[in-house]
């Protein structure tokens, strides 16, 4: 086994104490934060019945609910990420949340939601069974035509990403050790399964990806520091998402209208 829960539990409560409620816990690049939100809001309007799995501080959820006016109830298994949501001010919010400790294991409801999104969540399920649990709970809980926003990794964005950096002689960028990326094939198969249809495929962050992981390390002087704070990534975050050159990516489950 490549890690643990008890393992993903430290680590995020270490991401809580570090980074509070800033946008940073969980990913340090704001300016892929930035654009996981923009990509999210796309699939967001007024009145919908919203589930957001893995809320972590609450960053995402509130920037939603000053967004749209939704109801919005928000998850996330560990205690100190869930503390620090609670304590944000909603003040002028559009919508309203809920936010609630609870493993998306656990969950269990019934076409309860018009929409669900998850945030880099899944990924850090131990396993590809815990995976397909989580899924398989996560359609239930859709409304008939109801949509799974699967923001989550893929192997098939890293392994273009590294087959580029590999033709300009940069070293592989390894699968994080607290995740278990998904296999892109087997996850449309699985919730084909589950009665949701995949419509929609959205590799929102592929050309920042190949610009800030491909050519700004290709282009640095030998010696020089890589690092997401570049000014240079102003200019590569603007670039258009073409190709799949990112493990992160939006894959979009429609369930079928019973």
């Amino acid at each position: 086994m490549k890690f643990t829960i008890a393992q993903i539990l430290q680590l995020y409560e270490a991401e809580a104490h570090k980074h509070g409620l800033e946008g940073t816990s969980t990913i340090q690049d704001m300016r892929t934060r930035r654009l996981e939100v923009r990509a999210l809001f796309g699939y967001l309007r007024d009145g919908l019945k919203v589930l957001e799995i893995g809320c972590g501080n609450g960053y995402v959820a509130e920037a939603v609910v000053r967004a749209f006016a939704v109801d919005l109830d928000a998850l996330d298994f560990s205690a100190d990420m869930v503390r620090l949501a609670r304590s944000r001010s909603l003040d002028g919010a559009r919508g309203r949340i809920q936010f609630r400790q609870q493993d998306v294991l656990t969950l269990d409801v019934v076409e309860a939601y018009d929409v669900i999104f998850s945030e880099r969540c899944i990924q850090n399920l131990e396993t590809w069974d815990d995976q397909k649990r989580a899924l398989g709970s996560i359609s239930a809980a859709l409304k008939p035509s109801g949509r799974y926003i699967m923001l989550e990794s893929f192997w098939t964005g890293l392994d273009n990403l590294n087959a580029a950096r590999a033709e300009v002689d940069l070293q592989a960028i390894p699968e994080s050790w607290h995740n278990r990326f998904l296999v892109e094939p087997d996850t449309r198969s699985f919730m084909a399964s589950q009665g949701c249809e995949c419509v929609e495929q959205n590799c929102f962050l592929s050309g920042y990806y190949f610009g800030s992981r491909v050519l700004l390390p290709a282009m640095m002087p030998p010696g020089r520091e890589v690092t997401s704070r570049s000014i240079l990534n102003d200019f590569f975050v603007a670039l258009p998402p073409s190709g799949d050159f990112c493990p992160i990516k939006i894959l979009v489950f429609q369930r079928a209208d019973q």
